[in-house]
């Protein structure tokens, strides 16, 4: 075996650049090589225009063979590997195949999704084949396939275990994780155990879905699980943890310490597995390997007292026996990140690891062998100097690059005579053609004498200038005249502003919410200023929410009018991350909005019909308290008149019996 690493400076303190330090840098949010033994596909998500997009990559040419892209409102939680039964050979075959028959499997990616609905993509058919929903209501944080592709098991936020029926797409048990926050999920080779990680990990038996081991796991929460091929040793990683930790995942102990710990100088953010043997991505880019990484090497082992059992027991951290690091040829101290890796089997031998690095948008492949064929011995220190993908479009170091720098041909001056006032020498006057001269004005003269002038040399005589003189003038100051200052203008305030970092120009400028006036002046603005002014934008956007409508109307024709140039930019995604962010947490507000919107209005409306029905009843309690009613003069006539009559029978009653009360009295 070969020299440990010798570690280089820290990247924070030292010089040592990297073109892109981590894949979220990259915008990648999860990536993963498949499971076959020549790793043939590469799969990253990565963000898109309001949805994220999955890739996958043809490891071999480097060319995308499958693209995919979420649906609305829909985004990916996870992604993982596997095979299922292919739906159309159950639909071919029949019963009595079936049972002679073994099923055909297909190569599938599994994405889970923040509905709680877990999608299986299809490399052959190109679209979704399988969804299984109904049995989370959170982000599905995990899932896992078996070798078969009949069964499936998958872990939410909500911390619930389902087991799935991959053919029937339906659930087929579930049961609750003792873990909280639980997160990633491994299944053992032999289909036997399940190991369940939050911060800590637990090894379930899946015959009786028991917990029979738990494991202190890691301080921040597993980032990933993986088991050997013997599914006797398991491996984990976590959250900014540069750590591999090393645990015995047999049922036969008790033993729940780590057997070792792996270590690199940078947190870890991927690994892998292949017989005794691990590998870690670190975040600055460079690849770790381990030899019989189970194995603790503590001093002075070989004596059996008890106190060195007691030191067998402990962790112990483990250097990397070899590293893989890939720098620019144009400059040494430029590192280009290794974003994924995996070992293969090359020439029927696992000594070799494939790579992925480069940009998210076009990574680059290869295979690197990490042990000296002749001597067997592992190469300790492993650099690569490969060309830096500079221009996403076109690499300046590709042979198609080269091939077309040849075959142009550059304009040259060198054969091209330029005349100068030497060639056009006049000749010296002779005598003869002086005198020849002199009669020629002489005749002019007389001429002139004899003839009139005209009324235009009289007036230029006089000081007066001509009509047509004044005319052509008039002419050839409306052409010359300065044109009208357009939308032009702010587009030159705007490059001032950004040039000179000048925020109160800028503001000046961001004033302006006229559309037409907008979509111009970023029409015209250099791509050199679109980034600048988009940051600008988007800094703005997120400390003065209250300014959202005018300044969302520069982000829409900045991302409008340069989108071929924005695509071409190869970390735009994590430079607009924040934006994303501040757009979904505004997003996640609406609908309550719109909920509470809908309650008001409804209150309001009973309010209102409360107050009509209140007033119409005061209305008609007054119309039957006064009610007038007109009548005709002629009618008061005929009732004054009955009623005088009435009043003299009256009288003439009462004088009658007066007459003979009298009477009486007598």
């Amino acid at each position: 075996m070969g020299k440990q690493k010798s570690f280089k400076a820290n990247p924070d303190t030292s010089t040592v650049t990297t073109s892109a330090t981590t894949a979220v840098s990259a915008g990648i949010l999860f990536s993963a090589f498949d499971d076959s033994p020549g790793a043939e596909f590469f799969a990253l998500v990565t963000h898109n225009i309001g949805r994220h997009q999955l890739r996958i990559f043809n490891t071999r040419s480097g060319t995308v063979s499958n693209d995919f892209s979420s649906e609305n409102k829909e985004s990916f939680t996870s992604l993982s590997w596997g095979n299922v039964v292919d739906n159309a050979d159950l639909a071919k075959e029949s019963k009595a195949n079936k049972r002679r028959k073994s099923l055909h499997t297909t190569k599938v990616v599994a994405l889970g999704t923040n509905t709680g609905a877990i999608v299986i993509y299809s490399l052959a058919h190109g679209s979704i084949v399988k969804r299984l929903t109904n049995a989370h209501t959170t982000p599905v944080t995990d899932f896992v396939l078996n070798k078969a592709g009949t069964k499936g098991y998958s872990v939410a936020e909500d911390n619930y275990i389902v087991e799935w029926d991959i053919i029937e797409e339906k659930e087929k048990s579930k049961w609750k994780a003792n873990e909280k926050s639980v997160r990633k999920l491994a299944l053992s080779h032999d289909e036997t155990k399940l190991a369940v990680a939050g911060h800590t990990i637990s090894l379930w038996n899946l015959n009786d879905q028991k917990v029979f081991k738990k494991f202190t796991g890691h301080a921040s929460a597993v980032k990933e699980l993986l088991f050997s091929n013997q599914d006797d040793i398991l491996v984990s990683i976590g959250d900014d943890d540069r750590y591999v930790n090393v645990w015995d995942a047999q049922s036969t102990n008790n033993n729940t310490n780590n057997l070792t710990a792996l270590t690199l100088e940078n947190n870890v953010i991927q690994i892998d597995f292949n017989e005794s043997s691990v590998l870690a991505v670190s975040e600055d880019g460079t690849t770790g390997i381990w030899q019989n990484a189970s194995s603790p090497a503590i001093a002075g082992s070989s004596s059996s007292g008890p106190k060195n059992r007691r030191k067998m027991a402990r962790a112990t951290t483990k250097q990397p026996d070899s590293t893989i690091s890939v720098v620019s040829s144009t400059s040494e101290d430029q590192i280009i990140p290794i974003l994924s890796a995996r070992f293969v089997n090359d020439n029927d031998d696992n000594k070799a690891v494939m790579i992925a690095r480069g940009s998210s948008i076009k990574p680059s492949f290869e295979i690197v062998q990490y042990v000296n064929e002749e001597s067997g011995a592992v190469r300790d220190n492993i650099v690569l100097t490969r060309q830096a993908a500079i221009n996403n479009l076109m690499n300046t170091g590709s042979v198609a690059a080269n091939n077309l720098k040849t075959t142009q041909k550059s304009y040259n001056e060198s054969s091209v005579k330029v005349i100068g006032n030497t060639d056009f020498a006049i000749k010296a006057p002779t005598m003869e053609d002086h005198t020849l001269e002199q009669q020629q004005q002489q005749q002019q003269q007389q001429t002139e004498s004899l003839t009139e002038p005209s009324l235009e040399q009289r007036l230029n005589e006089m000081g007066v200038e001509g009509a047509e003189t004044i005319k052509n003038e008039k002419i050839k100051k409306k052409f010359n005249k300065p044109p009208t200052p357009s939308a032009g203008s702010l587009q030159q305030v705007l490059l001032q502003a950004l040039h000179s970092g000048d925020k109160a120009l800028l503001e000046a400028c961001l004033t302006q919410e006229k559309a037409e006036i907008v979509n111009t002046t970023v029409q015209r603005l250099p791509t050199a200023y679109v980034i600048p002014l988009m940051l600008q934008l988007i800094a703005k956007f997120q400390n003065s929410p209250g300014r959202g409508s005018g300044l969302l109307i520069w982000i829409k024709a900045v991302l409008l009018t340069h989108t071929t140039y924005l695509m071409t930019v190869p970390d735009l995604v994590a430079q607009l991350s924040t934006f994303y962010q501040a757009l979904d947490a505004r997003l996640a507000v609406f609908p309550k909005l719109l909920a509470l919107r809908g309650r008001l209005d409804l209150i309001q409306n009973q309010i209102n019909n409360r107050s009509r029905f209140s007033q119409q009843e005061e209305d008609m309690e007054n119309n039957v308290m006064g009610v007038y009613v007109e009548e005709d003069s002629d009618d008061e006539a005929e009732q004054e008149e009955v009623a005088m009559s009435e009043d003299d029978e009256y009288m003439s009653e009462d004088e009658e019996m007066e007459e003979y009360d009298d009477e009486n009295d007598l």
